[in-house]
């Protein structure tokens, strides 16, 4: 992994990690400036807050703050040079809008494993800019950094199999991304900081959703222009931001996995608090589960009221059960949807990804409601008119 030498005491730098990146690229180009606000937010919320007090955690957040303005040097510098990148047509995208823990995942990664989608790999995600003066870009070097990462992440907390492990070379959600903006609920989810967890609250996520426009017609570029292959994107955090969506691309299809909340707030709040362990040992199981209940609560309500607003957009909803225990059926209906030939080639990639990553594979995570110092009802009662919209989903 991209490693450095401490530049502050057990205090992050807002200024020192500017500098240390212009240093070590040799650039000074950072984008858009709009990623200044919630970078000056998130170290404050970190520096006063997360008490980040050994120093192996220390280093290893400086390393990835740095990892993330680099990349968006490079990027800067790849956009002055090849201006063309901002032509690229991303179309008509398929965009997986759900609650988390619904089954989307497993449709993200078995539909991605044939030929017939543009999806962002790990590796993507983490290292998504160019490296100047390598060959091909640093590709290479690229991959290997994720590969250093994800190994990384596992031995250092190894629940995140158990939740929801990102792997080198399969599809990744798009909030890995949009990290790279510091203007995502992603970020709270990994770091504590109820500082930054009520600005983002409010924040206008526009900057964040331009941002990753450009970074997806940059991928495309570098990948050869595959025009013709819709990209299939996916993360919980678009749902709410469908407005968004619809606003920036060329009538975008929507694909919207459901399951009972009760089942998705704990198990997800576990998902996020394995990730806060590459970080800190501190115990914040009860305020991350209130968060993401408030948070993922608004989205879905958002949701309803846009899905009002707007009739005519294409939207697939389809059930837990029927991703998890169908999934080529519930892939020919995928297809169906898009118009698309669910050919044998497709079938295969997809039943070999299947065959490859059974139900709980690396284990099961705790899924309880107790868990995180609420109850299903509780939980229930904050989705209601959800639950009643989807209720044969759930």
């Amino acid at each position: 992994m991209l490693s450095f030498p401490k530049t502050a005491m057990n205090k992050l730098d807002v200024q020192q990690l500017l500098q240390t990146a212009r240093e070590r690229t040799g650039l000074s180009d950072f984008g858009p400036p709009d990623f200044m606000e919630g970078l000056e937010v998130l170290v404050s919320g970190i520096n006063n807050e997360a008490q980040i007090a050994d120093e192996r955690f220390d280093v290893m957040v400086e390393t990835r703050f740095l990892r993330v303005l680099m990349n968006r040097l490079w990027f800067a510098k790849d956009l002055a040079d090849h201006p063309e990148i901002l032509d690229e047509d991303i179309g008509s995208p398929v965009i997986i809008a759900s609650l988390p823990r619904t089954g989307s995942t497993k449709l993200h990664r078995m539909l991605g494993a044939a030929p017939d989608f543009q999806t962002m790999k790990f590796w993507h995600t983490n290292m998504f800019a160019r490296i100047p003066g390598l060959p091909d870009g640093g590709r290479e070097r690229r991959i290997q950094e994720t590969r250093d990462l994800e190994s990384w992440m596992y031995k250092t907390s190894p629940g995140i199999l158990t939740g929801h492990p990102p792997f080198t070379d399969e599809p990744e959600e798009d909030q890995w991304l949009m990290e790279f903006s510091f203007r995502h609920p992603f970020l709270f989810g990994m770091y504590q900081s109820v500082e930054y967890a009520q600005w983002i609250g409010q924040a206008d996520m526009t900057p964040t959703f331009n941002y990753f426009l450009q970074q997806l017609k940059y991928l495309q570029w570098q990948e050869g222009s595959r025009h013709n292959i819709p990209w299939l994107l996916k993360t919980p955090n678009h749902l709410g931001n469908e407005e968004l969506l619809t606003r920036l691309y060329k009538k975008p299809r929507f694909i919207i996995t459901h399951r009972d909340p009760a089942k998705c707030v704990p198990s997800v709040t576990y998902t996020a608090g394995v990730m806060r362990k590459l970080y800190s040992h501190l115990d914040s199981t009860a305020l991350l589960g209130a968060a993401t209940l408030e948070l993922f609560s608004h989205c879905a309500s958002v949701h309803l009221q846009w899905r009002d607003s707007k009739p005519d957009v294409e939207i697939l909803d389809l059930g837990f059960r029927e991703v998890t225990e169908d999934g080529i059926g519930t892939a020919r209906k995928v297809y169906d949807f898009l118009g698309m030939e669910f050919t044998p080639v497709a079938e295969k990639a997809m039943r070999d990804w299947e065959s490859d990553n059974p139900k709980d594979k690396h284990g099961k995570g705790v899924t309880n409601a107790a868990s995180i110092g609420t109850t299903d009802e509780k939980i229930r009662e904050r989705f209601a008119p959800y639950m009643q919209r989807f209720a044969t989903y759930i």
